[in-house]
This record gives structure tokens, sequence and C-alpha cells, in this order.
């Protein structure tokens, strides 16, 4: 993920509180006090603080981003400076849920991936993941800050199935936003600098609208399978 992503992303953008509502709502059955919890691609310890407020758990954070893991916001919670894919015997099937927020579509090869973050994963435990949706909204921003595809529930479910997850939950969301996604599009189409690209494409222009932003992005219902600018699913290990 781009630097100058993470330089805007803070606990108060309306994004990242959304996509943490929809964690809360997706996840009602999840019981997180009495489990092991780990967070592949933790970055800036968002998601980690997140869970600490919501839920008072403690979240291990994994990153290969040394800057981040150093600079986080979730300074009390373990953080390893670590590449999944040295799959170390310390973390063999040592964590009862598994959080993958916004990184698999910056993965090439996801399968071999996935089999590397499930050797953490306990039998029988979850994996929490969000991916941007539909490759129909790829556009230069998505191409600037890494991601190699957007999915759909069943290209989702296709890449989690062929290594033996089994799917209990799964919800499009964004969908209030997509006619604003449209004109972020457009906006950044023929916008050569990368940074101004992601300026542009994912911070709000100020306060209000950033508050804005958040009331009418939660104007949908959670779960649904219409339509969205994201999906989010919770898949078993089997």
């Amino acid at each position: 993920m781009s630097e100058a992503w993470f330089k805007i992303a803070n606990l108060e953008h309306f994004w990242i509180k959304r996509r943490f509502d929809v964690l809360r709502k997706l996840g009602q059955a999840i019981t997180f006090r009495d489990k092991k919890i780990g967070e592949i691609g933790c970055g800036y310890g968002l998601v980690q603080k997140q869970l600490e407020q919501g839920y008072g758990v403690t979240v291990d954070g994994f990153d290969l981003n040394a800057d981040a893991l150093r600079d986080s916001q979730a300074s009390d919670h373990p953080r390893f400076c670590y590449n999944v894919f040295d799959c170390d015997s310390r973390f063999a099937a040592h964590y009862d849920l598994l959080v993958l927020f916004d990184v698999l579509e910056h993965v090439e090869q996801e399968k071999g991936f996935l089999e590397a973050v499930l050797y953490h994963l306990k039998p029988g435990g979850l994996l929490l993941i969000n991916v941007p949706a539909l490759m129909f909204f790829y556009s230069a921003y998505d191409k600037v800050i890494g991601h190699q595809r957007r999915y759909s529930i069943r290209t989702l479910e296709a890449i989690c199935a062929s290594v033996g997850l089994k799917r209990t939950a799964v919800s499009y969301w964004g969908l209030p936003m997509i006619p604003i996604l449209f004109l972020r599009n457009l906006r950044v189409a023929h916008q050569k600098d990368p940074n101004l690209i992601i300026q542009h494409g994912y911070k709000p222009p100020g306060n209000l609208a950033n508050r804005l932003l958040g009331i009418w992005s939660a104007l949908e219902p959670i779960p649904q399978r219409l339509l969205g600018t994201s999906l989010m699913a919770v898949y078993r290990k089997e």
C-alpha cells in the first residue's frame, strides 16, 4: 500500500469507520474476547486499535513495513516485521482468528499467499477478509495503490474454496458510495501524479465532508449481496 494512502487514513476517516461498522454487523456471531487474534498487513494499526476499542482485545500485528509498525497507533499490541511465507513455527496454527483487510488484492499469487496465511490459523479458526469489489470499478486509483484486481462474491469464493475455506458470512458494502466512486474515477482518469491520484481518490475535502460521507455511507443494510464498492466475508478453516 502506498505511503500516501497511509498518511490520509486515520481512525476518523469515514471509510475506515464504515469498514469497522460492517465488520461489527457481519461478525455479530463472533466472540472476539476469548480468541487469539492476529492481523496480516496491519500497517499503522488502525484495525488493531478499532478491535481494542470495540471489543477490548489485543491483536498481534504482522507487516513488512517496519516504519508503519514503529509508528503504529496500536503501540500496546505485539507487532512483527514478518513475511507470512516464512511460516515461522512459533506461529503454526497459533491463531483462532486472523484479519486480512485490504491485502489480498495486492498479492499476485493469491492461492499461495492464502495457503501461507492459513498456516498460522488453527483448524476451525476464522479468517476475516475485506477486498475492493467488482472489476467494473477498476481505475487509475486502483492501479496507483497497487491493486491487482477487485472481487465479486463469486471470484472471492472461488479462490477461498480452492484452499479449503468455508464461507460463513458475506456482504457487499459501500452501495451508497457508488456514484461518488464513479466521480472519483473520472477525476483521476487523466491525472499523472500518483500522490495526487491518491489524495483526490481517498481524502475527503474537509471535516464536514468526512462527517457527511460517513452518514451517507451507512445508508445500506448489512449484509447485502446486491452491489458495493467493497466486499467483506468471514471464512472458516476446515
